[in-house]
């Protein structure tokens, strides 16, 4: 009985078992709504008009580092989408950390581009991180060459 007394049963958390430090789809579908939903729209397919739709789209599908550099720092300029180009400008979302903005990828990625695979705050740091310095809102030309 004493052995049983001194057993804890509270954990270290393994980050990798775990899954510490990975965008969570239920808070980043609260931040979607909150941040993204009003140009996109709830169901991912813009207005057809000025805001390009998420849903099937190659941007979301693609590289996840550009995906991330976009959400994190705006765009402004031509892009196409679908095989329709959209002209205009989304503002940067550096004011939320690195968890919200996993969270709202990875909300979607699965909602989306029907991807499982989650978005880690160590990728959004690491573009950051490199963004903080180099650009700040650039066209996807211009950022582009940098290596992520």
């Amino acid at each position: 009985m004493e052995k049983r007394k001194s057993r804890s049963y509270i954990k270290t958390p393994d980050e990798v078992l775990d899954n510490l430090h990975v965008g969570d789809r239920l808070e980043g579908s609260i931040l979607y709504n909150t941040y993204c939903a009003s140009c996109h729209q709830q169901d991912g397919k813009g207005d057809n008009n000025r805001f390009p739709p998420l849903v099937d789209s190659e941007w979301v599908k693609g590289d996840e580092a550009r995906l991330i550099n976009i959400v994190l720092n705006g765009y402004q300029g031509e892009i196409k989408v679908n095989g329709k180009s959209y002209n205009g400008i989304m503002p940067a979302n550096s004011h939320l950390d690195d968890h919200a903005i996993a969270s709202i990828l990875t909300y979607i990625k699965s909602r989306f581009g029907k991807s499982r695979k989650s978005i880690r705050e160590l990728q959004v740091s690491k573009i950051r991180t490199v963004t903080s310095k180099e650009i700040n809102s650039k066209t996807y030309k211009q950022f582009s060459r940098i290596n992520f």
